[in-house]
């Protein structure tokens, strides 16, 4: 059976540490196993500190998400810039660093860049290959977990379906890179809900929750019972990660989604 995560805010983010902390407790009480957070530098984060507070609320910092330093600095895989790409590789790398101290996996997403930052796919894949290769294959020698996610044609440049990614995942060719799935972008550029979570069977790391609007849970309409239902037929051990983007306090937010989990009778 997967464990479930909640997406959170960074701590510098919160009002202050016990309000951070406070977020945490309140996690832990709803039975979550782990929290994933979205970080632009490893130097934000006091790690020690959060290593203690997760340690204290029995959660795990399941994921690291590095979109941020996409749209905070402009660090992309496929710019035409070799120093900018030169520069993701770096941050990807300590991102590698921190995550061996957690057991995280790290989510590489939206620094593959959009379309103005190279609109062409195959020497955008490249250059990603390129990149790529570098950080799993300094993952690898730490035991840790990358893995690339297929994002929507709106978000990212290239690569938008479970199939393409799994072509470039291929193409980089190292244990270290592993492909995720996300419920939002599989509702809108997949032909099916199921069918891409059994293309990546046995290759499937990671998994991200969101209704189609990104909104509480419970109050959209793709059939996520479904997706999550083929995740286990399929033998999937890692983590479904709930994100909601909805204005809602964290307490609301996060306590829709197991209710979720118990209608679909995924939990008891």
């Amino acid at each position: 059976m997967p464990k479930i995560g909640f997406m959170i805010s960074p701590p510098h983010e919160y009002a202050s540490w016990a309000a951070f902390e406070e977020g945490l407790k309140t996690l832990s009480e709803l039975g979550y196993d782990g929290v994933e957070i979205g970080l632009r530098n490893p130097t934000d984060l006091d790690a020690d500190r959060l290593e203690k507070a997760l340690t204290d609320h029995r959660l795990a910092l399941c994921g690291v998400a590095t979109g941020a330093s996409y749209f905070d600095e402009g660090l992309c895989l496929t710019s035409p810039d070799a120093s900018v790409r030169a520069r993701a590789v770096v941050r990807l790398k300590a991102h590698v660093d921190l995550a061996e101290r957690f057991r995280s996996v790290i989510v590489v997403g939206q620094m593959q860049g959009f379309k103005s930052d190279e609109p062409d796919r195959e020497t955008a894949n490249a250059r990603t290959v390129e990149c790529l290769q570098r950080v799993a294959g300094y993952a690898a020698t730490k035991g840790v977990s990358l893995v690339l996610e297929p994002v929507n044609r709106f978000e990212v440049g290239h690569n938008h379906t479970a199939a393409e990614v799994l072509e470039l995942i291929d193409r980089v060719g190292s244990p270290a890179l592993t492909i995720m799935l996300d419920t939002f972008h599989v509702n809108i550029e997949e032909t099916s809900l199921d069918g891409p979570v059994r293309l990546v069977a046995g290759r499937l790391g990671h998994v991200h929750v969101f209704e189609n609007h990104r909104g509480l849970f419970g109050t959209g309409h793709v059939d996520l019972g479904l997706i999550l239902r083929t995740t286990l037929e399929t033998g999937y051990q890692g983590y479904w990660v709930f994100g909601d983007f909805s204005p809602n306090s964290l307490s609301v937010r996060a306590a829709a989604a197991m209710d979720f989990l118990r209608r679909a009778e995924l939990i008891a």
